[in-house]
């Protein structure tokens, strides 16, 4: 038994010996190449009102334009009162034009974390123009116009779908067209934002 004990040891030191000469060959899955680069993509998303196409435009490596077209939330009121909660939200046709610069997508991809589809971290500065506006508690016809800075965060889920949550504060101008009554106005901008890209 303890000659069997004697060459079992012999033999393990022997093979790690060997295993240690010999150069271990890479496969190509054991190869680490992180990529960082954004990507351009279209995609159609809503808030919580309305339905948006978008065109998101690769300009350098964390650098994308955005430009979106369609049905957009332009007020929302929230009444309650004794036994009856009412909502009411209004929507409008609105352009808007966005720069984004994915700010953690690098480090992301340094920890081996999701990057498909742009999920990263990213800072915006956003031009919308709206139709169909709340001036004084009323909906009117007119126009608005709003730069939104915002900090947001984007994540993919399965193969196309992605989620974005932005916040910042809104500036904008709001006009009548029949009065010509015109309102500068300073808000919160909190925005929850769902999405098919392809």
């Amino acid at each position: 038994m303890k000659k069997i004990m004697m060459i079992a040891v012999l033999a393990l030191i022997g093979f790690s010996a060997s295993a240690k000469l010999k150069p271990i060959e890479k496969r190509p899955q054991d190869v680490t190449n992180y990529t960082y680069d954004v990507r351009s993509n279209r995609s159609f998303s809503t808030t919580l009102l309305g339905l948006e196409y978008s065109d998101e435009i690769k300009v350098a490596q964390r650098w994308t334009i955005i430009w979106r077209t369609g049905l957009v939330p332009t007020s929302f009121s929230l009444a309650s009162q004794p036994g009856q909660t009412t909502f009411q939200g209004n929507m409008g046709l609105g352009l808007s034009l966005e720069s984004r610069w994915y700010s953690n997508i690098a480090k992301r991809a340094a920890y081996g974390r999701c990057t498909y589809n742009n999920s990263s971290d990213f800072v915006s500065m956003r031009v919308r123009a709206n139709s169909m506006i709340r001036l004084n508690g009323k909906l009117v016809n007119g126009w608005e116009v709003s730069f939104t800075p915002a900090y947001g965060i984007r994540r993919s889920f399965g193969r196309m779908w992605f989620h974005e949550f932005t916040i910042g504060p809104k500036i904008g101008m709001i006009r009548e067209r029949t009065t010509y009554n015109t309102q500068v106005f300073l808000a919160p901008h909190a925005q929850y934002r769902i999405g098919i890209a392809f």
